[in-house]
């Protein structure tokens, strides 16, 4: 059986809605099973943060997938993606806000002061912001492509604040920070090098 191009794209699009729902249908059955251990607040802060910045490591894998592969479907995709990274690591912030520091503003505004890893996960989000307002296609539009192509560049920078924010955060076990800045340093070399290479731009 042989799949036309509109539903293989449809499939892949669907594939990455379940890739943004299915974690939270899991995070929520954890809650409701008691599974996230004796501090759950905590547990869902690192969840959330986790699955987004997983989910940001494959939308700027979406581009070399496609250099690689020349299927129009990965590109189609990539805003959706992008938009669910988003959205998670929205709602790893406002987990740490609300689940650790109980929306206690005063604390949370010190915390950011003295904490850095606090200031970096900040502006790791901070910068997202105007990539998620400027994701579609009308803004590529009114903004013209390179000035959107090179504002959109700051997910590389965003993502590099998030590696150095888990980096800080970790007292023992760093393989994951470890695979995250790993796996970040080979995504920006092949962006590198297929820049110098005279890689067009994405569409």
């Amino acid at each position: 059986m042989s799949f036309t191009p509109a539903a293989r794209i449809l499939a892949f699009r669907l594939l990455v809605l379940a890739a943004g729902v299915l974690p939270a249908i899991w995070l929520a059955w954890l809650w409701i099973s008691g599974a996230l251990g004796p501090v759950p607040g905590e547990a869902v802060v690192h969840y959330t943060g986790r699955t987004g910045f997983i989910l940001l490591l494959a939308t700027i894998a979406f581009s070399p997938a496609f250099r690689v592969t020349g299927w129009v479907g990965i590109m189609i995709a990539r805003r959706q993606i992008g938009l669910w990274a988003f959205f998670w690591l929205l709602a790893h912030m406002l987990a740490w806000m609300g689940l650790d520091q109980y929306w206690d503003w005063p604390w949370i505004r010190r915390e950011m002061v003295d904490l850095p890893y606090i200031r970096y996960g900040a502006a790791a989000l901070l910068l997202l912001v105007p990539l998620a307002l400027t994701s579609f296609r009308y803004t590529q539009k009114a903004m013209g492509f390179t000035a959107w192509h090179w504002l959109h560049r700051l997910i590389y920078v965003s993502a590099a604040l998030g590696v150095t924010h888990l980096w800080i955060l970790t007292r023992a076990d760093y393989r994951m920070p470890m695979l995250f800045a790993a796996a970040l340093a080979a995504l920006t070399v092949f962006r590198v090098a297929d820049a110098l290479l005279g890689g067009k731009q994405d569409e």
